[in-house]
């Protein structure tokens, strides 16, 4: 049976720190060293003990450009993880998970990753925030058979066996948005993304429903993670004369770009403005640039539900935090509580086992009633919220969009 305190199933530069020798504690945090230490280490077998604590290996980036969202993340997997173990762990194991950081970097991810099967002996992977940094590790965890999970928001154009994602999906965030964005606002809109595969991938799908509410894609723009002068951008776009931009500038890009975009003349209240830049990471650097606007989500800190509300706190206390709490750490404390709810349904820490428990597992969240993944894609079909941004970083719930579904079929799933 599951545990009372897990989601019950109805039928996604290194660290220099020195090694921790072993983890006193369940759910005890340890942060991995630079890779040179795992070079040429020889481990002959992967495969963590059958008796043991359930371990998840986490590949985030606390260094770099999206460090900020990779704190979040790993803080509500904290949080998932203490709170499991809280309450009796799963099927009698504790949780314990290994941290290490990938500063945004693809080929750190895959060694990193790499590192926390073979040595560390994980029974989970987590975490990562740009699309190639989670389709390098997806690759790591299909090739030795370990579920991957992810909490960003968005996909990829690759489906592994192995990977999951927890996030909401590129149709999922702009099939309810992007109607009403140009019903409101009107039908020229301008693409803007930090380059890289995900808000290409994210450009592709905006401007299909673009097209099919009516609209006209007047611009596409993207540069490089790390920009700083924004100004020949804001100005192609703005010569454009967008009535709507859709960003996935990530990280801290997006208060750059947004600060920019508002200094040249682009961002006025009259243009409409949806993407990236909108979430409550960014709030407390762009307040005056998004209050009153409305940004479409999976979780926010707005939900009014008990679940919602002892996490929101719990994470307050923890981290001293007084500004909205960032999505990314609600969609990791749910995604974590769904994959170790589907662990205790396999009954085995035997990382095939705990996968195939993962596809067929149901979970009652406040991301939805009996929340699933669909087999051709690996997306979790959830409900999605529209959020009224207001004064003081309040990301009130306006309208929720019940299982929102994305059942586009991607190769390589099964």
């Amino acid at each position: 049976m599951v545990p009372s305190s897990l989601p019950r199933s109805r039928g996604r530069g290194l660290m220099r720190a020195p090694r921790t020798a072993a983890l006193a504690l369940a759910g005890a945090l340890v942060l991995v060293p630079a890779l040179g230490a795992c070079r040429g280490a020889a481990v002959s077998d992967d495969t963590p003990a059958a008796d043991g604590p359930v371990r998840i290996g986490v590949v985030v980036p606390l260094t770099g450009p999206v460090s900020q969202v990779g704190t979040a993340l790993r803080n509500g997997l904290e949080l998932a993880v203490k709170k499991v173990n809280a309450e009796g762990g799963v099927g009698g194991r504790p949780v314990e998970y290994v941290v290490v950081d990938d500063a945004g970097d693809p080929a750190n991810s895959t060694q990193l990753a790499r590192r926390l099967i073979r040595q560390e002996k994980v029974t989970l992977l987590f975490g990562t925030i740009t699309g190639d940094t989670a389709e390098a590790v997806g690759k790591v965890a299909d090739e030795a058979e370990v579920p991957f999970g992810t909490a960003i928001l968005g996909d990829t154009e690759h489906c592994f066996p192995y990977q999951w994602g927890f996030g909401e999906s590129t149709r999922q965030m702009l099939t309810p948005a992007v109607p009403a964005l140009i019903a409101k606002y009107g039908t020229k809109v301008a693409l803007v993304g930090s380059d890289y595969n995900y808000p290409r991938f994210y450009a592709g799908i905006a401007e299909q429903l673009v097209k099919d509410a009516g609209g006209t894609v007047v611009a596409r723009e993207f540069s490089p993670l790390g920009q700083t002068d924004w100004q020949p951008v804001v100005k192609r776009l703005s010569a454009a004369k967008p009535d709507l931009v859709l960003s996935m500038v990530v990280g801290a890009d997006a208060v750059t770009f947004s600060k920019q975009a508002q200094q040249f003349g682009l961002l006025t209240p009259r243009l409409g403005y949806e993407g990236a830049p909108l979430d409550a990471d960014f709030y407390p650097a762009l307040a005056p640039l998004v209050e009153g606007r409305t940004h479409t989500v999976r979780w926010s800190d707005g939900v009014e539900d008990p679940e919602s509300r002892a996490f929101a706190d719990s994470y307050r206390s923890a981290y001293d935090w007084k500004a909205p709490i960032p999505e990314v750490a609600g969609n990791a404390y749910f995604g974590v509580r769904f994959f170790l709810g589907a662990a205790a349904e396999a009954g085995s820490t035997d990382p095939k086992a705990v996968n195939e428990a993962i596809g067929a597992f149901r979970y009652d969240s406040p991301l939805g009633e009996g929340t699933r993944f669909h087999p051709s894609n690996h997306v979790l079909q959830a409900d999605m919220r529209d959020v009224t941004i207001g004064a003081g970083g309040a990301y009130k719930v306006t309208k929720t969009h019940p299982m929102v579904a994305d059942e586009t079929p991607k190769k390589g799933c099964s």
